[in-house]
């Protein structure tokens, strides 16, 4: 991305929690990128360095907000943030504050949440790790009505095991 002559950098932050999305930038007010309305944060908004949160030496990635107030701190720990998608974008802004192109700078999952409930103000540390983590982890797929209801709600295709299994055919007698 070129940014020369009165265009701008920022970062996008899309965050996709289970009571719907929290999107930021780098700025101030509001913009809009490939349907998503980016409010603006400002100098409370902080993207950390990459850096390695597991031992394969991946680079993960922290989202510090701060001057919080403290209630909205207390929400944030409610959410159910874990394995939730975490996108940062690194935005080219134009003379009037508007997008003009954005790239992915950093696409993975929430890990953990940190919390400092300062007496000036608080602030909360949000550390990610790259999606590519989950290609070395293991998830136990058994063929059973259960993890067939999980995947795919409303199919009792794996209802009908037991039966076939147990059943004798006679294929070719007569």
């Amino acid at each position: 991305m070129d940014a020369s002559g009165d265009r701008m950098l920022g970062l996008l932050v899309r965050c996709r929690f289970d009571t719907g999305d929290l999107a930021m930038f780098t700025g101030h007010g509001t913009v809009d990128w490939e349907g998503v309305t980016y409010l603006g944060a400002g100098q409370m908004l902080s993207v950390g360095e990459a850096q390695t949160t597991s031992g394969e030496g991946i680079p993960g990635l922290s989202i510090t907000l701060a001057g919080l107030d403290p209630e909205v701190v207390a929400l944030a720990e409610l959410e159910e943030f874990q394995r939730r998608r975490v996108t940062v974008f690194l935005a080219l802004f134009d003379e009037t504050g508007q997008i003009e192109t954005a790239d992915v700078l950093f696409d993975g999952v929430a890990d953990t949440m940190e919390s400092d409930d300062g007496p000036d103000t608080a602030t909360t540390t949000l550390a990610l790790e790259p999606r590519s983590m989950a290609l070395g982890r293991k998830f136990p797929c058994y063929y059973l009505p259960e993890d067939q209801e999980k995947r795919f709600p409303g199919d009792q295709g794996f209802g009908l095991v037991q039966a076939i299994q147990n059943r004798e055919d006679t294929w070719g007698r007569s």
